[in-house]
């Protein structure tokens, strides 16, 4: 009985493989899971780039929502706040971003109720571009004072720089002083550098647009605010643990929160 040539052995075995290998499709590399690839409606909820920036462990990192407000859910907020001078006319804005929350309130709300609007945040770009984007407003209503109607909404416009603070720094920097990015119009000769500890102790209101992660940080700042100085807190978004028996309005369908130790008027 004759052997098998080697060399046709090796060929046979090559084609099988050959054969093989084109019947089956071949085995694809392993990918990288990519949530918005896998899930393009995400999409349609996240921008792509941050206007509202906070420090993740308060040294590095953000950690408030990659997207602008949401004006429609804002504006349904506000129909429940009310200001009202004095004592309970300041808003106070941590980690406030581009500003689109105090300038929408201070359009809302003439100054006889809310007198100053107030925003902290971590971004100091993002404080200086806010800041350029009035100053340049209010020169377009300056320039156009003969072609409106004097109206409210007008008048609220033009002012709102008049009531408007930006401070740059840290939300856990108590004591430290703030950088002042647009401040008060007629500052006081002897005025010392605004803290975070001086700003809550002047504001009636504070308001949060941020991830879970920080409000849980904030969270013991914000029951002390409730519970020893009756300040009324906004949440944007998301409820603040520990809060939950001074809900006043708003909840997970609304997309808002509002706490205050006694039910709001």
């Amino acid at each position: 009985m004759s052997r098998e040539d080697p060399d046709q052995e090796k060929f046979a075995m090559d084609s099988s493989a050959t054969q093989d290998s084109c019947s089956n499709d071949a085995p694809s590399p392993e990918r990288e899971y990519d949530r918005y690839k896998d899930n393009p409606e995400l999409l349609a909820e996240t921008m792509p780039k941050a206007s509202r920036m906070f420090s993740f462990d308060w040294a590095s990192g953000f950690v408030s929502p990659f997207r602008p407000t949401p004006v429609d859910i804002l504006s349904n907020l506000l129909q429940h706040v009310h200001f009202s001078s004095p004592g309970q006319d300041t808003l106070l804005d941590l980690g406030c971003g581009d500003g689109l929350v105090l300038l929408q309130a201070l359009r809302t709300f003439p100054s006889s109720q809310l007198t100053r609007a107030i925003g902290v945040d971590l971004d100091l770009p993002l404080l200086e571009a806010s800041r350029d984007k009035i100053f340049s407003a209010n020169d377009s209503h300056n320039d156009n004072d003969n072609d409106n109607d004097g109206g409210c909404n007008d008048q609220n416009a033009i002012d709102a720089q008049s009531r408007l603070e930006l401070y740059h720094g840290d939300l856990t920097g108590e004591d430290e002083p703030l950088t002042t990015v647009l401040g008060p119009p007629r500052p006081s000769q002897h005025s010392q550098p605004k803290t975070m500890n001086m700003l809550l102790q002047e504001s009636s209101h504070l308001f949060v647009y941020l991830l879970p992660e920080a409000l849980s940080k904030l969270a013991p700042l914000l029951l002390k605010a409730i519970e020893s100085e009756h300040k009324i807190v906004c949440s944007m978004r998301w409820s603040i643990e520990g809060l939950d028996k001074y809900l006043v309005q708003g909840g997970s369908d609304q997309q808002y929160y509002i706490y205050a130790l006694s039910p709001l008027l």
